[in-house]
């Protein structure tokens, strides 16, 4: 047992692991007050590990970077030598996914761009990790990563002498093919274990799997990872990319340049822009807008049709697009100019924006446009009156008969029958698709194949079921909201009173948003289901859209909100006409239509 106290001011809590050449404590500094890593050398160490020790010390001891856990102390009890460090509690870096659509999908890019710049400052001053995995890249507890372990760092002039003799030189499921063959290593050796770290956090699973050690070494050297969109079909092209360039067999094909990630977190971001609850976790959450204090009517536009529940507006590439009766209406924000693209029958579904702008009508059909005119369509069969989800290459579109109907480059995949109608677009999330009926079920669908996992007993749905933090957000029409835990099955809380429950819930810093026929919005805290704060503000059908730490209202009786979080009015316009779709903000302004498709641009 090490000694409870060390130099007279650490005193050792708990531990918090052990390896072949050292344990790990935590602890407190006396002197300081505060909490703090300790990493002890075990006393039958041979001369070898006392080196390795001693040279994870020195590594640590010239890296000072944010992305780093940084060394504070080193000293020496009863003659076992220790040092200390920043204490992470945040748990591994593995714990940010798997991916999903909306806030958390962009933590986990902008965690994988941190960690990327800390290795560019690791090998800028010598030194390679040799062992990356989930455990070894830490999250403070604000989801920051902290890479850290740094027992088989190899200093490129130091190390070069120390034998491998009885020593693990790395982790199987995530080393490099040269490492694997016990070639040479260079910093690109590193840059291969984070692909692997971040296709298990993205897809739940690590690149390769098999009986033993060997066999995974063996896929390492010689053959392909699966694409991580057909195990995680959540995860855009672009991150899939970017993560499999990282492991490349060859050590010259791997990019080095910290800003991979930045990259595919500025696409995702255009991407959430338009889709916040078009895409698959439905939150509401929007990642751009403007100081609601200094808004003001810009400008009003015709779209020449009637924007009804259950539509919204989606924007793309200085665009933005509705369902307005029948046919779809596109605003060009810099000439402020509106289209409308006729159809048959009248949309009846919000527009997801893809490779193309897909919308559902009335008719049954699932249309895809590409410029003026549609280029393709889906014929359901039923009337649709949800909007359609796009995973990868599928599309599941609900009907109201109470069918889910999936498609794969136009191919039927199966179709599920709900037992009432469908009014809300499923929600894909912890990796199944969530389909909420008017018959008061939530459905729990294998998104492969179609298959019934569970399903519990909730109230009628007509909203999009939102999804953030590990949790499901259930609204239903009689007003009863659910926070709803899918892997555990258990219902966490529930809150009731709301009145019906129309439009879609928006989840933003660690509250849900809620507003339904009643009048009243409420924030309601994610955890707990605690009311934070109420306001009057009318009969609302609209979703309620959150972004920049505000959440927007629109109303039946014609009122535009912006609340801030005490749940104070920031700016207020009226006399709009009765509003059934959510609010669009957007970096510069905030757009609102009503129910006869008029539409007003409100600007700093």
């Amino acid at each position: 047992m090490p000694p409870v106290r060390l130099a007279g001011r650490y005193r050792l809590e708990a531990p918090l692991g052990s390896g072949g050449m050292a344990e790990v404590y935590r602890a407190v500094d006396e002197r300081l007050g505060r909490k703090v890593a300790v990493k002890l050398l075990h006393p039958q160490a041979l001369p070898p590990d006392r080196e390795r020790f001693f040279l994870e010390v020195r590594a640590l001891s010239r890296l000072f970077h944010p992305g780093i856990v940084q060394v504070l102390d080193l000293g020496e009890e009863e003659g076992r030598p220790f040092f200390v460090m920043e204490l992470v509690e945040g748990g591994p870096f593995d714990r940010l996914g798997p991916f999903e659509e909306g806030p958390e999908g962009e933590r986990i890019l902008e965690a994988a761009a941190k960690v990327m710049e800390a290795l560019a400052h690791l090998h800028a001053q010598g030194i390679l990790h040799r062992d990356l995995t989930p455990k070894n890249i830490l999250l403070t507890p604000e989801g920051h990563p902290k890479v850290m372990d740094f027992g088989l760092a190899y200093l490129l002039r130091e190390s070069r002498h120390l034998t491998r003799t009885g020593y693990t030189l790395g982790t199987p499921h995530y080393m490099a093919p040269e490492q694997a063959k016990g070639l040479p290593l260079s910093p690109k050796a590193d840059l291969y274990s984070l692909g692997a770290v971040l296709y298990r956090t993205l897809t739940g699973r690590p690149p390769f799997e098999g009986e033993n050690d060997q066999a995974v070494l063996f896929q390492h050297v010689y053959e392909e990872p699966r694409r991580p969109e057909a195990l995680n079909p959540a995860v855009p092209k672009p991150v899939a990319e970017a993560v499999l360039a990282l492991l490349a067999k060859h050590p010259e094909e791997r990019p080095d340049h910290p800003g991979l990630f930045r990259s595919a977190l500025q696409a995702f971001q255009a991407l959430r822009l338009a889709t916040p609850r078009g895409g698959a976790g439905r939150s509401g959450h929007y990642p751009f807008a403007p100081d609601p204090r200094r808004l003001a009517l810009k400008a009003t536009l015709d779209l020449g049709g009637e924007v009804a529940w259950p539509g919204e507006m989606v924007y793309a590439e200085g665009r933005v697009y509705v369902g307005a009766g029948r046919g779809l209406a596109e605003v060009d924000l810099l000439r402020h100019e509106a289209r409308r693209y006729p159809l048959k029958e009248e949309v009846t579904a919000p527009p997801v924006v893809r490779d193309g702008v897909y919308v559902g009508a009335w008719d049954g059909r699932f249309y895809r446009f590409r410029g003026a005119a549609s280029d393709w369509s889906l014929a359901t069969g039923a009337e649709i009156t949800a909007g359609g989800l796009l995973l990868g290459e599928r599309v599941y579109v609900a009907s109201r008969d109470g069918t889910l109907s999936a498609y794969q480059r136009g191919e039927l995949l199966f179709r599920f029958r709900a037992g009432g109608h469908l009014s809300a677009t499923p929600t894909f999330y912890r990796g199944l698709l969530f389909v909420g009926s008017e018959d008061g079920w939530l459905y729990a669908l294998d998104p492969d194949t179609g298959a019934l996992r569970y399903r519990v007993r909730t109230g009628p749905i007509h909203a999009p079921v939102a999804a953030h933090g590990g949790l499901l957000f259930i609204p239903t029409w009689t007003g009863e909201v659910y926070a709803f835990d899918p892997l555990s099955r258990e219902t966490l809380w529930n809150a009731e009173g709301v009145g019906e429950i129309w439009g879609g819930l928006a989840v933003d810093g660690g509250r849900v948003y809620v507003a339904g026929w009643d009048g009243v919005l409420r924030a309601l805290e994610a955890r707990t289901g605690e009311e934070v704060f109420s306001l009057e503000v009318g009969k609302v059908t609209a979703g309620l859209s959150a972004a920049g730490g505000h959440v927007y209202v629109a109303t039946e009786e014609g009122r535009f909100l912006a609340v801030d979080a005490r749940g104070q009015v920031v700016f207020e316009a009226t006399g709009l006409g009765p509003v059934q779709v959510p609010p669009l903000p957007l970096p510069q302004e905030v757009l609102v239509v009503n129910l006869s498709g008029r539409l007003y641009r409100f600007g700093v």
